[in-house]
């Protein structure tokens, strides 16, 4: 395999693992929260938990095989104007992320509001992760074409 595709297995056991955390999180939501009318059954927040577990696994077996490789990915050096971009845009992302989460305590009364303000950092959150992302491939990509990498 290729450096390239040795970083592509990577990325993608730490999507993976991303997003079993993420149905982690949904199973917390679900199983913490009250319905106006009835009450959750147990099944739904065992199933998020079972799919994080999945979700789990699949990574690990990735992680294993791309550490089984002896093909060492190439390296961004990320302190170029595009290293800092990547920087920059990863950083925003999180605040967005953490401030979506804290918008029901900043407009607590205000439903449709805080609802707008909520989808807007999380809209702002995803366009500088995928932003952040594809600077970051480009980098990869100069460094493993030229060779420039720093170890």
């Amino acid at each position: 395999m290729t450096p390239e595709q040795v970083a592509r297995l990577k990325a993608r056991s730490y999507a993976l693992l991303g997003a079993g955390i993420a149905v982690l999180v949904i199973a917390y939501q679900y199983a913490t929260t009250l319905p106006k009318e009835g009450v959750i059954e147990a099944w739904v927040p065992l199933m998020f938990v079972g799919i994080a577990l999945v979700l789990f696994i699949i990574a690990g077996l990735i992680w294993r095989k791309a550490g089984r490789l002896k093909v060492e990915p190439v390296k961004a050096d990320l302190s170029g104007p595009q290293g800092k971009a990547v920087i920059g845009l990863t950083l925003i992302g999180f605040i967005a992320m953490v401030g979506s989460y804290f918008v029901e305590r900043l407009v607590p009364n205000d439903e449709i509001l805080g609802l707008l303000l909520s989808t807007g950092l999380l809209v702002i959150m995803a366009i500088c992760f995928i932003f952040a992302a594809r600077i970051a491939r480009k980098i990869q990509r100069n460094a493993s074409t030229t060779g420039v990498a720093k170890e």
